[in-house]
């Protein structure tokens, strides 16, 4: 039994010492999430095209749960997801576009493969879109992707 122990105390402090003179060498692991945007789906985007628009000329729409939006949203995106009545919502959403019109709308959710982010994109092209003259887009990597970037 000591001996167990002993082989796997060395086994720990090997390991440890590997992956610090790992992370000395190579650094700290790259979290920022891959985006190529000639592989994206219609109407979706990279952060990194995001960064390229005016700010002035974006809305963030979040279509997390509430308490997510809550939590650590974008500053000044509204709140439009599908868990809550649409018509409690979309006031708020279009007082933002008439207030202060913007090209870009940008919604996002928890990751990339939300079906959430889709679905209010859909909604807000189908119902605003065409008559506010705005257009939609999906934000690849979600919350995800802005989080990794520090904001």
């Amino acid at each position: 039994m000591k001996s167990f122990i002993i082989a796997l105390g060395s086994l720990l402090v090997l390991s440890a010492a590997a992956g610090l003179i790992t992370w000395k060498v190579v650094g700290a692991p790259d979290r920022a999430i891959s985006c190529d945007p000639e592989s994206l789906p219609e109407h979706h985007v990279c952060l990194s095209t995001i960064r390229n628009w005016p700010e002035d000329a974006i809305l963030w729409v979040d279509a997390r749960p509430r308490a997510e939006w809550e939590k650590n949203g974008v500053k000044g995106s509204v709140l439009v997801n599908d868990l809550e009545e649409w018509f409690d919502l979309e006031p708020e959403f279009m007082m933002q576009m008439m207030g202060n019109p913007r090209a870009k709308v940008v919604v996002y959710c928890n990751q990339a493969g939300c079906g959430s982010s889709k679905y209010v994109a859909n909604q807000l092209r189908e119902r605003h879109a065409g008559t506010l003259d705005f257009e939609v887009h999906v934000l690849q990597g979600g919350i995800k992707a802005l989080l990794a970037e520090g904001k």
